[in-house]
């Protein structure tokens, strides 16, 4: 065998394996993610490694497609909470688990804005 064929052989494997490992961050995996049942390692296999992560929770961004969410996790390592924000739609589903709730009959954020996304 060359030194060529041997570069192109490994040269092929490695890509083979880096696309093939890559897991994409999408609603529908983000769906499958169990609020106590699930732990990190199930929500990295799911979405991957997050964009950042800061121990009890972890923040993934699609910026291409302007979507994000938060994996709120409790001290065992399991799912405490989730959120789903996606900019383009102004969908924000689920909470932080940290935040009080507001009383009864109160509104604390109302927003009315317009923002234009533009396709890339």
């Amino acid at each position: 065998m060359t030194r060529l064929t041997l570069g192109l052989l490994v040269g092929l494997a490695a890509l083979t394996l880096f696309t093939g490992c890559h897991k994409h961050f999408t609603r529908d995996r983000f769906d499958m993610i169990q609020v106590g049942v699930d732990d990190r390692e199930d929500v990295r296999q799911m979405l991957g490694k997050p964009t950042s992560d800061l121990n009890d929770q972890w923040l993934y961004d699609n910026l291409k497609r302007h979507y994000s969410a938060v994996i709120y996790f409790d001290a065992d390592g399991r799912v405490r909470s989730k959120e789903w924000m996606n900019a383009k739609t102004g969908e924000w589903e689920g909470r932080n688990p940290n935040a009080n709730e507001p009383p009864p009959g109160e509104v604390r954020e109302t927003h009315k804005t317009t923002t234009r996304i533009d396709e890339d």
